[in-house]
């Protein structure tokens, strides 16, 4: 049986399918007078297409928008489709944002007309924004055409920017200072103190302090490389003129020739950064007091070092005083004694300063110091206590030079208390051979440093828990010398382990990194590197 109902017109499924999309669809002729439109203008504007058609633009929109619009209709006119965001008249009684495009209908090489098609961004816009200001990460949203600008004056005058740029770090301060803030999220309010109207149109470079500027100049190189990201850690400087500890998070432009602006995470950390040195300051005062435990038991040695130069001073003294009793006073001679007066009274300084610089409780500052001299003052320091317990020490490495970037003083006490350990060990033990050998060497970028004794060995259970607090085969330790020394080496980017000899004994291994080039060009006898 045939279908005798009649097929639609092609015109038909044009206006049904117009009228199926969720925007507003429409045409309008070269006058600008509406020529067509679809349903869902009813539910926008509150009338019919019929009540519409034949209204001019200006009845649509209004004279002052209908005046914004201008520039648009001109370009439509001249035969271009045209993309913009503007905000359009709604029946509720305000506006809303839309994405509209105007496409131009063309005839014969005549301007006919154009079509219309209007979006409603409010949902996405209040979608956006409720994720935008209700999130933890405060995001700020900056223009980089003035970026492009400084880029574009850097290539007519150097030619490659990214070395330039690389190499001359005053270069991001100006980048910075012409990149503007266009919008910025409640979060991002809050961290950096400020209301939104005190942030949008100031520069990006009020909130970087100078000490940021080589975190910054990274993120801009990895902008010209058109990576996809960066992320470092950093701070920003807030209203008040304090500084917070930030995570930043930039999110390159996929399209850097187009696309303008782009937006900066910032996720505040300064509560973990506070942890983190209050944990380090703890640290620091249990090396202090694992030094100060070291020291008691040197206290034998250090007297009897400091009684050598008092007894010697007194001697030549005496004779000083006897040459110059003479009935012909020998000058000479007594200018002799004095002399070692002198250098004996340096050397009970020197001991006095090392001890001093032991017992002091320091600050966390590191300075790229060389290793031999280092291992050889501790080997110095516990000679005296270790022939009490029948031992001797030995240094064995290289002439090269070896640098290595850390706190001098904390690094000679995990040697020392390595040194006297072994000692001990090979006391208790009853070793007939009691030498420890402390060795050292260069392997690639780290340091190798062994403590070697003669002693028992360390059974299973000493050899599983050794670095841990308070575990001691001592009747009389506290079990904290191993655990601190640990500490210490790990703060340098070290390790630290233990293991039995083939032969008798066993070998502390000590592993750290060697001083960088750019690390010991910073070195000069004196500078010093805080290390957060």
């Amino acid at each position: 049986m045939l279908d005798t109902r009649a097929e639609p017109r092609a015109a038909d499924y044009g206006v049904s399918t117009a009228d199926a999309v969720p925007a507003l669809i429409s045409f309008f002729d070269a006058a600008h007078v509406c020529r067509f439109a679809n349903d869902h203008h009813i539910h926008w504007y509150g009338r019919t297409p019929e009540q519409l058609v034949g209204n001019h633009m200006r009845d649509f929109l209004g004279d002052a928008l209908y005046a914004q619009r201008r520039p648009y209709l001109e370009r439509v006119a001249g035969g271009e489709t045209v993309s913009f965001e503007a905000d359009v008249p709604h029946c509720s009684g305000g506006s809303r944002e839309a994405a509209i495009r105007y496409v131009p209908r063309i005839a014969e090489g005549e301007f006919e007309g154009f079509h219309i098609l209007v979006f409603d961004l409010s949902r996405e816009q209040n979608r956006f924004r409720s994720v935008f200001d209700g999130t933890i990460v405060g995001f700020v949203e900056i223009d980089l055409r003035g970026v492009r600008r400084v880029m574009a004056e850097l290539e007519s005058e150097v030619g490659d920017v990214a070395a330039h740029i690389a190499s001359d770090i005053t270069v991001v301060r100006r980048v910075l200072d012409r990149t503007p803030i266009v919008g910025l999220n409640e979060k991002a309010c809050q961290m950096l103190g400020v209301v939104p109207t005190e942030a949008v149109g100031n520069p990006l470079g009020m909130w970087c302090p100078d000490e940021t500027m080589a975190v910054w100049n990274r993120v801009f190189l990895d902008y010209i490389a058109r990576k996809v990201s960066h992320e470092a850690e950093t701070v920003i400087r807030r209203k008040d003129g304090s500084n917070l500890d930030v995570i930043l998070s930039a999110a390159y432009p996929k399209r850097p020739e187009e696309q303008v602006f782009v937006v900066v995470g910032l996720v505040d950390i300064s509560e973990r950064i506070a942890r983190e040195k209050a944990l380090a300051r703890a640290q620091l005062d249990l090396a202090h007091a694992g030094r100060v435990s070291i020291l008691g038991e040197l206290a034998a040695s250090i007297t009897h070092e400091i009684n050598q130069p008092l007894s010697a001073i007194m001697t030549n003294g005496h004779a000083a005083l006897r040459w110059l009793n003479r009935p012909v006073a020998d000058l000479d001679e007594a200018r002799v004694a004095i002399g070692h007066m002198i250098l004996e009274g340096e050397r009970a300084s020197r001991i006095i300063a090392r001890t001093r610089a032991m017992a002091m409780k320091g600050s966390g500052e590191r300075t790229v110091f060389e290793l031999k001299p280092t291992l050889a003052e501790a080997i110095e320091i516990t000679r005296r206590q270790i022939g009490i317990l029948g031992a001797s020490c030995t240094l064995a490495g290289g002439d090269a030079p070896i640098r290595i970037l850390g706190d001098r003083v904390q690094l000679q006490q995990v040697i020392i208390n390595l040194i006297v350990n072994a000692a001990q060990a090979m006391s208790e033990g009853g070793s007939q051979k009691r030498v420890v050998e402390v060795e050292f060497q260069a392997d690639g970028q780290r340091a190798i440093i062994r403590v070697v004794d003669t002693g028992p060995g360390l059974d299973a259970v000493a050899a599983a828990r050794l670095f841990e607090a308070f575990f001691t085969t001592k009747a009389d330790g506290m079990g904290m010398g191993l655990s601190v020394s640990k500490g210490i080496v790990e703060a340098h980017g070290g390790t630290i382990v233990a293991c039995n000899n083939a032969g008798p004994g066993c070998t502390f291994t000590i592993d750290i990194p060697i001083a960088t080039a750019d690390e010991r060009d910073l070195y000069d006898g004196s500078a010093t590197l805080r290390l957060a």
